[in-house]
Order: structure tokens, then sequence, then C-alpha cells
């Protein structure tokens, strides 16, 4: 089996059905590795070039199909730009957000492929893309709809909670998107999402 095929039995299952056809064709085109990776918090995917290895995109294997399919097209878009733009281009740059709409735009009016919500979220952000779903709350939302886990804009300011990595926060106030909060073992203030899922904790 070759890598290209390789890339897509990974994938395969991972995103939503209907967009398996396309999505298999533009995996197949990109002459680098795909691979998946343990949950990461800070980032849902990324992607790296190297003189001795070429191009490869991680991407998180807990992602739900849609969020996995975002991710997928937003590192492939990087991919495009490093191949066809050059190396002096901003990482989410006019030449990124070109390759990133011109490889999301198919899957749009696609029935199937994203949630009604997911896809009134994608469409006001078109025409300027966000450079992480962190950044675009309403598509994070719509993106986390079906999950009843506690997020942390949903806890009283002043309480304490644990993140999925174990650290441990009393929550402040909030800052645009995130809620500068206070870590518990060294005192640090720290940014969290408002979308973060949340656990609650003791003082």
């Amino acid at each position: 089996m070759n890598s290209l095929d390789l890339n897509w039995r990974r994938l395969a299952g991972r995103i939503p059905e209907a967009a398996e056809a396309e999505a298999s064709r533009i995996v197949r085109a990109f002459k680098g590795e795909v691979a998946l990776t343990p949950p990461r918090s800070s980032k849902w995917g990324s992607y790296r070039w190297r003189p001795d290895l070429g191009a490869k995109i991680f991407l998180n294997r807990d992602l739900q199909p849609e969020a996995m399919l975002i991710t997928l097209l937003h590192e492939l878009a990087h991919a495009q730009v490093r191949s066809w733009d050059g190396v002096g281009c901003m990482p989410h740059g006019s030449e990124w957000q070109g390759r990133y709409r011109d490889l999301l735009g198919p899957f749009l009016d696609v029935p199937g492929v994203f949630s009604p919500a997911v896809v009134r979220a994608l469409k006001n952000q078109f025409h300027k893309p966000k450079a992480s779903c962190g950044a675009a709350p309403d598509l994070l939302r719509a993106l986390r709809a079906d999950s009843d886990a506690l997020r942390v804009e949903q806890l009283p300011e002043g309480s304490w909670f644990r993140l999925a990595n174990g650290m441990e926060f009393r929550k402040g106030p909030k800052r645009r998107s995130r809620f500068a909060c206070t870590e518990k073992k060294t005192g640090r203030t720290f940014t969290v999402h408002a979308l973060a899922e949340a656990t609650r904790s003791q003082e």
C-alpha cells in the first residue's frame, strides 16, 4: 500500500460520509503524510514541513467527523500555500485564506456533510476564515452542539474548575472569548476559552 492510500485509510470513516468522495480525491493529491495523534488541548491539527521528511499533517484522533473535516482542510490549505505560493507567506494570510476557501467551498452545499448550524457559522466567516475554530465561537458552539459537557462560560465567576489536562483554575473576568483564570498550583493567570470543557472542583 502506498503512502497516498494509507493517508486515506487513516481518515476513512472519520469524516462525514457525504464528504468522502471529494475528500478522498483531495487527500490522495497531497504529497505528504497524514497522521492521527492523541488529543491535544491546545490545537486540533498542525502542519509541518522539513527538508528531510517533507510535508506532514497531524490531526487529533478524537475529533468528531465535522471537526475532523474542517481541520483536515485547514491543514491541507497550509500545505498548498507552501507548495504553490512559496515560503514567505503569513501563516493565515491572504494566500492561506484563499486556499482554504477553495478547499472548503465545495462541501458547504452538499447535503449531509455539515449540520445547518455549522454551515451558517462557516459561511459567516467564509470571506475571512479564522486561524482556528477557537477564534470563531459560533463555529465552536455549532460543532459542540450535541455535547452536554459543562463549559467554562457556564460557571459563576470565582468558582473552581478542572480542565481535561488536570489543571485547576479559579474563574476570573472575561476577556473577549476567554476568561482570565488563576491556576491553583502556581497562582499564575491563564486565559481559558469560554467553551472549554470543565469539571467543578473544590478550593
